[in-house]
């Protein structure tokens, strides 16, 4: 039996298949963690839901930012008219309810104790303590499996507030924290968001712009956290981080990686 964590899809479903066939995935016996934004950009979003839909609890899928945006849409909210999306094949379908029901049941962070394994899809900030994030995770997910999930929706397009304050209001909580666990890359040395910039660290010349990683946290320390969403960082294994997002839908590549607690991670990936 293997664990086995799989960045960015994005709706490339032919490269998904190909890459579970790499792996030599067993749905009866193997689990996939999935790092979040299943959906977008490539061509067959709804195949690649459907898919992991089916796989039931062979399947393990943190939301990411094209994930809300999903979301949002199928509520007829957009925050984004100027920007193309590829939903309109999934919210018009028979399953569309179905599906986006689904996606609302998926979880915000998934911390396997055994593992010692953290799946997000862009981060935790590194002035919370654990279960503070564990809090503001299930909080988000409340929200999404609430009967105001819409209203909530709504509120999340925002960069404001971009700091962790514990007296920020509940609203105020929600929208930082989604803006953590699905779009965070940078921040400030006082510890607040950067929503700009999606360079490689090596190709950032500013001393105020530090990858949320390079920050202390006994979070880290504690677990090593996967994550997916910033394509142009791409593959690392470094001491806290596992980044698997490699851009498959900008025609890079596909990876995965098998999670054990006793042996050294193996890489797997398909070009795109």
């Amino acid at each position: 039996m293997s664990t086995y964590a799989i960045g960015d899809i994005q709706g490339c479903y032919k490269e998904f298949k190909r890459l579970l066939k790499e792996i030599n995935f067993n749905k009866n016996k193997d689990t996939l963690w999935l790092a979040g934004d299943l959906v977008n950009r490539g061509p067959k979003s709804f195949d690649v839901i459907k898919y992991v839909m089916d796989l039931e609890s062979s399947a393990i899928t943190v939301l990411g930012n094209h994930d809300f945006y999903l979301i949002a849409s199928y509520y007829e909210i957009d925050p984004w008219p100027h920007k193309n999306n590829s939903f309109e094949e999934i919210i018009s379908n028979k399953d569309g309810e179905k599906i986006i029901n689904w996606l609302k049941n998926q979880k915000i962070v998934h911390l396997d104790e055994y593992l010692k394994h953290i799946l997000v899809h862009a981060g935790i900030h590194p002035n919370w303590e654990i279960t503070e994030m564990l809090s503001l995770a299930n909080l988000i997910e409340g929200s999404l499996r609430g009967e105001k999930c819409r209203e909530f929706v709504k509120t999340l397009w925002s960069n404001s507030p971009d700091n962790w304050d514990k007296n920020l209001t509940q609203e105020q909580k929600l929208i930082f924290s989604v803006n953590v666990f699905t779009r965070m890359r940078y921040l400030k040395k006082d510890f607040s968001l950067d929503f700009d910039t999606k360079s490689h660290p090596e190709n950032i010349n500013c001393d105020n712009l530090i990858p949320w990683y390079e920050f202390s946290n006994n979070i880290y320390d504690k677990y090593k956290i996967i994550i997916g969403h910033w394509s142009t960082l791409g593959f690392q294994n470094r001491h806290n981080i596992i980044s698997i997002d490699t851009g498959c839908a900008w025609g890079n590549k596909l990876t995965a990686v098998e999670i054990s607690k006793n042996t050294d991670l193996k890489k797997y990936e398909v070009n795109c």
